[in-house]
């Protein structure tokens, strides 16, 4: 991590606390134990460097190659990059699709206020939700 990296990141947990929460719950170790480390560390006084490197590392481990760089920047902008938007994107909130139960194949839907959730043709299951 570098030397900057630290306060930044500390920063970041401060502001997305619950959206990292959120993801670890939901990631593939189901354990927010990440950031409650970093939290102990800071209300210790102690050095978070350790437990912050740990969390991004955990972050980018559960699927999110940014780790903790992917969040902040204001609201309606992509994460990690701030006041930039994608094309047709307006909403200051994440986008949803719904992809492949097992994660075997490709197959996505997006959502639509009006249609059933999806199931997978092969096994009958609902497709899972998941934030892009």
């Amino acid at each position: 991590m570098a030397d900057e990296s630290g306060p930044e990141w500390l920063a970041v947990v401060c502001a997305d606390l619950e959206e990292i929460r959120a993801d670890l719950r939901a990631g593939p170790g189901g354990d927010a134990g990440p950031v409650e480390r970093v939290l102990s560390a800071v209300r210790d006084g102690s050095d978070p460097e350790a437990a912050l490197t740990t969390l991004h590392a955990v972050l980018q481990a559960g699927g999110d190659p940014l780790g903790l760089d992917g969040y902040g920047g204001p609201p309606g902008g992509l994460r990690g990059l701030p006041g930039l938007r994608a094309e047709g994107i307006n909403a200051p909130h994440a986008e949803w699709v719904y992809l492949c139960p097992t994660g075997r194949c490709p197959r996505h839907a997006w959502p639509a206020a009006t249609a059933p959730q999806p199931r997978c043709a092969i096994s009958g299951i609902e497709l899972r939700l998941e934030r892009l």
